[in-house]
């Protein structure tokens, strides 16, 4: 009775295994329809009880990137300003080309009308529009262009360092413990499907799942620690900041505020 019990509940848990993958390959098709199909294929080789398939399927499957596809959700407004930082980087470089570009043949075609003009600075030339002898963009024009796109740059760089090191703390300690997750369940599965597995292969396996979880035990750890220290930095400023307005005050001739009053003897 014993000896039928024993492969009905391994197969009981083969099935059980298999319905949970099936589910985890259901959530990542809305994203990834090649990663669902290969989770798909691990849940059936798995309830098939397929040991070559089984391991294959298993060892395709990357747990770090299967957690970040479930857990990050990256919104278009968000991916719009990566594009757009990573375009906008070359922007300034190729408007200040553009412009001396424009500028040197406009400055070219004045001297050869008025070789008198030779003396009198390039640059104030270009702020005058070399006299009219050819449609240049000015150089303040330019120069404010410049500065404009650099600031652009300079608040969607501040956008992109905010998401990852303050709005996405807490989303990577999450990627960690569902990759912990993960694993923990593609290693059950490769037990299931072998049934002639040895004491040390076990132990084996049982090391490297103690590994990782002291990995991902770590990692995450450090996040909190960074996030902590992230804190601690603002803190700083914030005080720093308050020193710098007293020390306006003094210049200023006034009291600082929150200075105890003197009282003259």
């Amino acid at each position: 009775m014993s000896v039928v019990a024993a492969p009905d509940g391994r197969a009981a848990e083969r099935d059980r295994t298999a319905d949970q993958l099936a589910v985890l390959s259901g959530e990542v098709a809305v994203r990834d329809a090649a990663l669902a199909t290969l989770l798909s294929r691990l849940a059936v080789a798995i309830r098939q009880d397929n040991r070559e398939e089984v391991q294959g399927y298993a060892g395709a499957i990357d747990p770090h990137a299967v957690a970040e596809l479930l857990v990050f959700t990256r919104g278009l407004a968000w991916g719009l300003i990566d594009v757009a930082r990573n375009v906008l980087v070359f922007a300034p470089i190729a408007v200040t080309w553009f412009g001396l570009s424009t500028a040197t043949d406009a400055y070219e075609k004045l001297i050869a009308k008025r070789p008198d003009l030779v003396t009198r600075p390039f640059l104030l030339l270009w702020q005058e529009g070399f006299d009219g002898v050819a449609t240049v963009m000015r150089f303040s024009t330019l120069a404010i262009v410049d500065a404009s796109l650099i600031g652009v740059l300079i608040i969607l760089s501040l956008l992109i360092h905010f998401r990852s090191d303050v709005r996405d703390v807490a989303l990577r300690t999450q990627v960690l413990l569902k990759e912990s997750e993960l694993r923990g369940l593609i290693a059950h599965a490769l037990s299931l499907s072998t049934s002639d597995l040895d004491l040390p292969a076990s132990v084996e396996l049982i090391d490297q799942m103690v590994a990782e979880e002291r990995r991902i035990y770590e990692r995450a750890m450090e996040r909190e620690q960074r996030l902590f220290d992230l804190e601690a930095t603002v803190r700083e400023l914030r005080a720093a900041a308050s020193d710098l307005a007293r020390a306006a005050e003094l210049m200023n001739g006034r009291e600082p505020v929150g200075a105890p009053v003197r009282k003259d003897r």
